[in-house]
């Protein structure tokens, strides 16, 4: 059975070494043969020493196999038995013929040859190796003889099948033996190397629930399917709120690490339906017959979706994408089932965690910003503009007479008033605009790099915003308006701290409530 170098493999020793020692034992008995030979007059001691002088060139080819000898270990079996078969019929020949004792040597070229090449080789060799005993020595051929030369032929035949049976049966077993030792060794690699990477995932993935950062779980995510999995292409998708559709939140293609700050939408069809439907992988190892799907990647052949679980409830999907067919088997499905079981449960707390940090800053009723995130916040923005000399507004808002709002209406339709005039506020600032609730029916807007006059203008917007609305829609109490008075103050115009320009813009809103109400005052 050949390697992946091209040479033989075996279970037992190498036979080129019992090859090579044989033949020097051969030489190591010929020697004192021909020295001290009882019947010197029976050989040929010139054509004996030019035989050894033959054998050991031979051994020394063989053994040391010089560049220049471009063959194949085979195609140098198959020449030295040729040269063995004319080196033991030569030696015959010279030292007796067929009362020669070194006739024995064909058994050993037999044998080889036979175990070597097989049956039709071992019968090959026999064939020729008789041919040549025969033709090299017919002269002595006599009826005293011919019993035991048959009986030597016979011998020499019966081995070369006896071997050839032998070595086939042994190979054919053998290679069977290699084989299983290959597949043993691939599968022990492969559970070594899926015991590796499942650790590795275990040990990274329990880090996961240690942040509460959720892009930074979408990046360690990414890190965790390109570093340990080294899937060509991953994605993360995350069910929408009203689970109506998906959300293309990361991916990671052939280590390019992407987060969409805004997110794709994904038609909940095809392969992902299917996976969310039934909570179940989906591994397709050739997508060129599923027309509904549609992949992230161009060149998907083969993809892996996998739901996310957090809670019972699953809140989106893994999907592994491939170029090739069937990429994915088995051992992949479960390291990436492993990932998702954690992934999701990871999303589901850095969400949870985000939820209670909001609460912790976010007004229950309206939705905004708190008066504690207010005072962090404003905080941030002075040290901000005092060390790059920025400028910095401040905006307050009061609802006029909203007392008597209260007292007509009901306390539920004043608090439907106070998220009405949050939506009225928020479509006439910046998103890098701050508002927070002050306290009951008072407002705040941080408003970083305005000015006085820039502060003042959109003061008189919101005041003229609010008083067109029509707050009855919401409330259903037709034609109600309400009015708001608004105080502004800028930085570095007025006040030295957060303090004290919080205490500036209370003056100037009690300046508008003074003066008559619905109107813009500054300080």
């Amino acid at each position: 059975m050949l390697n992946k170098k091209g040479s033989f493999r075996t279970l037992f020793p190498r036979e080129e070494y019992l090859f090579i020692v044989t033949r020097l034992i051969a030489v190591v008995v010929m020697i004192p043969w021909v020295l001290f030979n009882p019947y010197p007059d029976m050989i040929n001691t010139n054509a004996i020493l030019l035989i050894l002088l033959a054998i050991a060139i031979h051994l020394s080819i063989f053994t040391t196999r010089p560049r220049w000898l471009k063959l194949t270990q085979q195609d140098l079996y198959k020449i030295t038995f040729g040269f063995d078969i004319a080196i033991v019929s030569l030696l015959v020949h010279y030292t007796g013929g067929l009362y020669s004792n070194f006739y024995l040597l064909y058994y050993l070229v037999i044998g080889f040859s036979a175990y070597n090449l097989g049956l039709q080789g071992g019968v090959t060799v026999a064939f020729a190796c008789s041919s040549l005993y025969l033709l090299m020595n017919y002269y002595q051929i006599s009826e005293q003889i011919v019993l035991d030369l048959t009986l030597r032929l016979v011998i020499a035949w019966v081995y070369a099948f006896a071997i050839g049976v032998f070595s086939k049966h042994i190979k054919h077993s053998s290679n069977k033996l290699l084989n299983l030792l290959d597949i043993l060794n691939e599968r022990t690699t492969e559970l070594e190397r899926t015991q590796i990477q499942l650790e590795t995932i275990y040990e990274t993935s329990r880090s996961l629930g240690e942040i509460h950062n959720l892009s930074e779980v979408f990046v360690e995510i990414n890190n965790i399917a390109d570093r340990i999995l080294g899937y060509p292409m991953s994605s993360i998708l995350l069910l929408s709120e009203n689970r109506g559709y998906l959300e293309l939140i990361a991916t990671v293609e052939s280590g390019v690490k992407k987060i969409f700050k805004n997110p794709q939408k994904r038609e909940l069809s095809g392969l992902y339906a299917r996976v969310i439907d039934s909570g179940r992988t989906e591994r397709v190892a050739d997508l060129s017959g599923s027309d509904n799907h549609v992949a992230i990647m161009e060149r998907t052949k083969s993809a892996m979706i996998v739901p996310m679980i957090a809670r019972s409830k699953i809140i989106g999907i893994l999907s592994a994408e491939s170029s090739k067919v069937a990429a994915f088997n088995d051992r992949d499905e479960k390291l990436y089932s492993i990932l998702a079981a954690s992934a999701g449960m990871a999303i589901d707390n850095a969400r949870m965690h985000k939820h209670i940090s909001d609460l912790t800053v976010i007004d229950d009723l309206t939705g905004i910003f708190n008066y504690r995130y207010f005072v962090q916040k404003l905080e941030e923005e002075k040290r901000r503009a005092t060390r790059y000399n920025l400028p910095l507004s401040l905006v307050m808002l009061d609802l006029d007479w909203f007392k008597k709002t209260n007292d007509s209406y009901g306390h539920e339709i004043g608090n439907i008033v106070l998220k009405e005039i949050v939506q009225v506020v928020k479509g006439c600032i910046r998103d890098t605009d701050t508002f927070c609730r002050y306290g009951g029916e008072e407002f705040i807007i941080i408003l970083p790099l305005t000015s006085a006059d820039e502060a003042q203008v959109l003061a008189e917007r919101i005041r003229s915003q609010v008083e067109k609305h029509d707050f009855g829609v919401a409330t259903g109490v037709p034609g109600l308006k309400i009015t708001v008075s608004l105080g502004t103050t800028s930085y570095p115009e007025n006040g030295l701290s957060p303090v004290e320009l919080v205490q500036t813009v209370d003056t100037a809103l009690y300046r508008a409530k003074g003066s008559g109400k619905n109107m813009v005052c500054s300080v």
